[in-house]
C-alpha cells in the first residue's frame, strides 16, 4: 500500500523545528531596522500659509505656476523641494524642506514674503481699477439723474404735442440707463467692501521623526517573510535530494 503524503504539514513541520531560527532572524532585522531610524538624517520642514486675498490672478494662484516662478529665487540644494498646495478657497501653502533648519525657515520667510508682495501689489492695481470704475459710474449716474430732471422740467413746459412725445421717449430711455447704472453701481461697491488684502499668515517649521517603531515592526515583517521564504526553499531541496537518491 502506498504511502500517503502530506506536503504541506511537512513543510509546516519543517519550519517549527526552525522556529529559534525564523523568530532570531525576525528580531535581528527588527534591530536593524531601529538602528537604520536613528542613522537617517533629520529633515526640517518649513511650511507658510498664505491667504491670497479675493482678487482675480491666474498666474499666481495655481500651484504649477507658483513653483516655476519662485523656484528659481532659492538656492539650488532648496529649489527642488518647494511644495505649493491649494490648502482651502483662498489659502497657498509653501514648503521647504531641508536638513538645516535656520536655512529651511529663512528661505521659506523669504520666498512666501515676496509671493505675498506680488499679490498684493496685483491687488492694488485690480483695487484701483475697480475703485475708478465705481467712481466714473457714479459720475454718469449723476449726469443721468440731472439728465432726467431736465426732460421732466421739459415735459411740464411742453406745449407741442410731438416734443412732448419725443421727451417722453428720451426719458424713458434715461431712466432705464439710471437703472442699469444704478445697479452697476451697487455691484461695484459690494466688491469694493468685500475685497481683501493679501497676506502671509503663518510659517511652521516640523521636524522629521525617526519613525522607530515604524520602521522596526516593517524590518521586522520583512526579516519574517524573507526568512519563511528560505526555510520553504531549504526545505524544497532537502525533498529534492532525497528524492533523486531514492531513484538511485
Amino acid at each position: 500500500m502506498e504511502k500517503i503524503k502530506y506536503p504541506v504539514y511537512d513543510y509546516i513541520k519543517f519550519i517549527w523545528k526552525k522556529k529559534l531560527l525564523l523568530i532570531g532572524f525576525t528580531i535581528l532585522c527588527m534591530v536593524i531596522g531601529a538602528a537604520l531610524s536613528y542613522i537617517k538624517p533629520t529633515v526640517y520642514t518649513s511650511t507658510a500659509l498664505v491667504f491670497t486675498g479675493n482678487g482675480n490672478n491666474e498666474k499666481l494662484s495655481k500651484p504649477r505656476l507658483i513653483t516655476d516662478t519662485y523656484k528659481d529665487e532659492l538656492p539650488e540644494d532648496l529649489s527642488g523641494s518647494l511644495d505649493v498646495k491649494i490648502a482651502e478657497p483662498f489659502q497657498i501653502t509653501l514648503s521647504l524642506s531641508g536638513s538645516d533648519k535656520k536655512t529651511v525657515e529663512s528661505n521659506t520667510k523669504k520666498v512666501a514674503e515676496q509671493y505675498t508682495n506680488d499679490l498684493i501689489e496685483r491687488f492694488n492695481v485690480q483695487f484701483e481699477v475697480q475703485k475708478n470704475y465705481k467712481n466714473s459710474l457714479e459720475g454718469a449716474l449723476k449726469k443721468t439723474e440731472e439728465a432726467i430732471s431736465e426732460y421732466n422740467q421739459l415735459i411740464q413746459e411742453a406745449s407741442d404735442e410731438y416734443k412732448l412725445l419725443h421727451y417722453n421717449e428720451v426719458l424713458f430711455n434715461k431712466e432705464e440707463t439710471a437703472e442699469k447704472y444704478r445697479s452697476d453701481l451697487n455691484e461695484a461697491e459690494y466688491d469694493l467692501a468685500l475685497a481683501e488684502t493679501p497676506e502671509l499668515m503663518d510659517v511652521t517649521t516640523n521636524q522629521s521623526s525617526n519613525n522607530l517603531l515604524r520602521n522596526a515592526l516593517l524590518a521586522g515583517a520583512f526579516g519574517f517573510q524573507l526568512m519563511l521564504v528560505l526555510l520553504v526553499l531549504w526545505k524544497y531541496i532537502i525533498n529534492a535530494r532525497r528524492a533523486l537518491s531514492q531513484r538511485q
